[in-house]
């Protein structure tokens, strides 16, 4: 299974694609607008990937994770009581990083450095998350999104305009009641409670 990224937000306009590799898992980003083939590819992937699941009697499920240490127990939860193998299975994973200047006048170099740990922060909590899943015998798909910068708040629209663009065959959204990752602990209630309103889906809050 692949882990790949989407961005939303500042950098809308960048049209970049850049891959690499983390142990196992191939890792893909996608950075602003996509070329119209790689945009054709991947509605034939998804294409695929629906028909799959479908022909199988299989459901689509999207598992929301934030990084915090409330993902085990939602992970747990769902794999007893919620997925099966027939099932197609996301997690999807809104990550972010703050790049308020720690001194004045702060390069280029210094933003992409934090941001390449923000990545590889979010690629090793998806790593742990897909193998809780593997010891279920279940093999989620991993998606990253790089959402606003310096908005945790912001998290809650990234989720939901992902799923509204992206995955509008979604039949559950999953997502734990608590913690939003370190940017977004302050939104907890707000991020649960949007995504239960406006969400066409059904949404699974996990206590």
């Amino acid at each position: 299974h692949c882990c790949s990224h989407d961005r939303f937000g500042n950098l809308a306009h960048l049209s970049k694609i850049r891959t690499s590799t983390t142990q196992d898992k191939n890792v893909k980003e996608v950075v602003g607008n996509q070329p119209k083939a790689s945009e054709e590819k991947e509605k034939r992937e998804e294409d695929t990937a629906i028909a799959d699941y479908r022909k199988k009697g299989g459901s689509f499920v999207i598992v929301c994770v934030d990084g915090s240490k409330g993902d085990v127990k939602v992970i747990d939860w769902c794999c007893k009581n919620l997925l099966k193998d027939k099932d197609r299975i996301m997690l999807l994973h809104s990550y972010n990083y703050d790049p308020v200047p720690i001194v004045p006048h702060m390069g280029c170099d210094t933003l992409r450095m934090l941001e390449k740990q923000a990545r590889l922060e979010a690629e090793a909590v998806m790593l742990k998350l897909s193998n809780q899943c593997e010891t279920y015998g279940l093999k989620p798909e991993c998606k990253l999104l790089l959402g606003h910068e310096r908005v945790g708040s912001a998290v809650k629209y990234d989720i939901h305009d992902y799923v509204k663009t992206k995955h509008k065959d979604v039949d559950m959204l999953v997502c734990g009641s608590r913690g939003m990752g370190a940017l977004g602990r302050a939104f907890i209630g707000s991020v649960t409670d949007y995504l239960v309103h406006n969400c066409e889906c059904a949404v699974i809050v996990v206590k």
